[in-house]
């Protein structure tokens, strides 16, 4: 039986770096060339691997579009610190932060960017859906973007063991191939793996964001904390009371 897989979950979190990673070492699969729909997908004949955040809205359509043509399924939920997500830029977007906690830009080639997309809370709640309805009878993979930086060649291994798949050279050399214009966007800019991309959400520059989103979305402190990134909320006074002083001084 032939294998799809499907990469979906949150935006900004790292999943074309993923792809990316995954298209220039993964043998014997069907890769493309941009975001492709699963369901689309599925009707290609062989083993195939796509990449499309909001996928995870579309899971039920997704199994049911496998079981027609045959195939069975590996989905891998992508998840990244919502502080980080939430301070992310897209060079799509450069005058704004691109992921929210209801909402997200979409980018289109024949428009301007609209505020119309889901955020991170819906995604969220999608993402929660699809693991308690159990409609993925292998199980669901979850990679965060942390661990996949840290140490790249370990997520490598772990899939290679988890779902069978064989790999020929190294995830963290993924940028060593042509990659297509369209996959190098959402880099903002082909570099190498690099771990200082995490945390800064912490920089004072993006205080004031973290500040917004946590105040009008507190549910965001329950979240933080039910995906490991935090034990309860004290991190949350120091970025408060800083922002709080910088006001102050500004008036």
């Amino acid at each position: 039986m032939h294998k799809h897989i499907v990469i979906a979950g949150q935006g900004r979190s790292g999943s074309t770096l993923f792809y990316n990673m995954m298209g220039a070492t993964l043998q014997g699969y069907r890769f493309y060339d941009q975001e492709v729909p699963a369901v689309q997908a599925l009707a290609a004949p062989g083993n195939g691997c796509t990449k499309r955040p909001y996928d995870i809205f579309q899971a039920p359509q997704i199994v049911k579009a496998a079981a027609q043509y045959g195939k069975s399924l590996e989905l891998i939920v992508m998840l990244r610190d919502p502080r980080d997500i939430l301070t992310s830029r897209h060079q799509g977007v450069k005058d704004d932060y691109f992921y929210a906690a209801d909402h997200a830009y979409f980018i289109s080639d024949n428009a301007a960017p609209s505020f119309t997309s889901p955020g991170f809370l819906p995604v969220h709640k999608a993402i929660l859906d699809v693991t308690q309805s159990g409609i993925f009878s292998d199980g669901i993979f979850f990679l965060k973007y942390e661990e996949l930086v840290e140490n790249p060649e370990a997520i490598q291994a772990l899939l290679a063991e988890q779902m069978g798949l064989t790999f020929n050279g190294s995830f963290r050399d993924f940028n060593k191939r042509e990659i297509p214009e369209v996959l190098q966007r959402p880099l903002n800019g082909v570099r190498d793996v690099e771990t200082s991309r995490r945390r800064k959400w912490e920089a004072p520059e993006h205080h004031a964001r973290i500040v917004e989103q946590f105040t009008r979305f507190p549910v965001l402190h329950d979240v933080l904390i039910s995906l490991g990134y935090e034990k309860d909320q004290s991190w949350f006074a120091p970025i408060l009371a800083a922002h709080e002083a910088r006001q102050a001084a500004a008036i």
